[in-house]
């Protein structure tokens, strides 16, 4: 036994090895993906900061605004190798703009002469791939397996999210879609994270259960209160969807937490019952009571 043990170690350290190695591998070749690019990039060499302005901020108070004069090498296309100097615009609270850092690569519009040119965006690729990666191997060195599906989750939760927000620039309902989303996010996490059983549907059916009787109380609350301000919501770009707005990002944000309760609970009445099928309900409810007291210990 303890032979079998030491050889899945081995093959779990080996195989980790190798996932190290080609996420190595693919970080030298994103980090140098420039050719690959229509857009040109241009990577930073240089800046100068300058204070441009002071205005009233959104909320309260002032706000600085500063101007970047930068200096950068171009990456990729017939100009490779050439420097040209681009304009920066930031303020002290980032909300719309960007700092940029030397050593950034950004994605540069050029033009006509070549020499200068205006910022479209920083590429990001690099950092994404990383994080990635980090998630990845972390998830799989913790939990194998079951840390892979919950990858595998991760990443469908995130193309869901994406259609779903193209839906709503094309003008569909956000109440609907946040509907919709939290259908499709419980049953497929739950599902992909836990299989095919009863406990998966059991945490859906709680999770949905929990959530409608959420929306519930928030609805009947908010009806017999004052009118909310919104605060913080000042950089919103629906200004005149702020309620509806408001309700889902309690929805989704509830939804996290709701599901993690719903199977932490499911599953611990659910490993009673296998170890005593006769086990009382009195001792059954203040096992799980138990569990959820610490659990909601934690979280408040």
């Amino acid at each position: 036994m303890k032979l079998h043990i030491t050889a899945d170690r081995r093959k779990k350290r080996i195989c980790m090895l190798i996932l190290l190695a080609a996420a190595i591998i693919g970080y030298v070749l994103i980090d140098h993906d420039a050719a690959l690019y229509d857009t040109t990039i241009v990577k930073i060499l240089a800046i100068e900061t300058e204070h441009s302005d002071i205005q009233d901020a959104v909320v309260s108070g002032e706000e600085n605004y500063y101007i970047q004069s930068i200096t950068g090498r171009i990456e990729n296309g017939e100009k490779k190798g050439n420097t040209v100097a681009l304009y920066n615009q930031y303020t002290d609270s980032n909300v719309r703009d960007e700092t940029y850092r030397v050593g950034d690569s950004l994605l540069v519009e050029l033009g006509d002469d070549g020499t200068t040119g205006k910022i479209l965006e920083q590429k990001r690729d690099t950092m994404v791939y990383l994080l990635a990666v980090v998630l990845l191997l972390g998830m799989i060195a913790v939990a194998d397996v079951s840390g892979l599906l919950a990858v595998c989750s991760l990443v469908l939760n995130i193309v869901l999210l994406t259609v779903a927000l193209y839906c709503y620039l094309d003008g569909w309902n956000i109440m609907a879609l946040t509907a919709a989303m939290i259908l499709l996010f419980s049953v497929l996490s739950l599902l992909i994270g836990n299989g095919w059983n009863r406990r998966s549907w059991l945490s859906i059916v709680v999770t949905l259960l929990s959530l409608a009787a959420t929306a519930g109380i928030y609805l009947v609350v908010r009806a017999v209160s004052p009118a909310l301000q919104y605060q913080m919501l000042e950089y919103a770009v629906v200004p005149d969807d702020l309620s509806a707005l408001f309700f889902c990002e309690i929805m989704v944000g509830g939804l996290g937490a709701v599901m993690d309760v719903a199977i932490s609970l499911i599953s611990t009445a659910d490993e009673l019952l296998e170890q005593n099928p006769h086990i009382a309900y009195a001792e059954m409810k203040q096992s799980i009571r138990a569990v959820s007291d610490d659990i909601m210990g934690t979280i408040t």
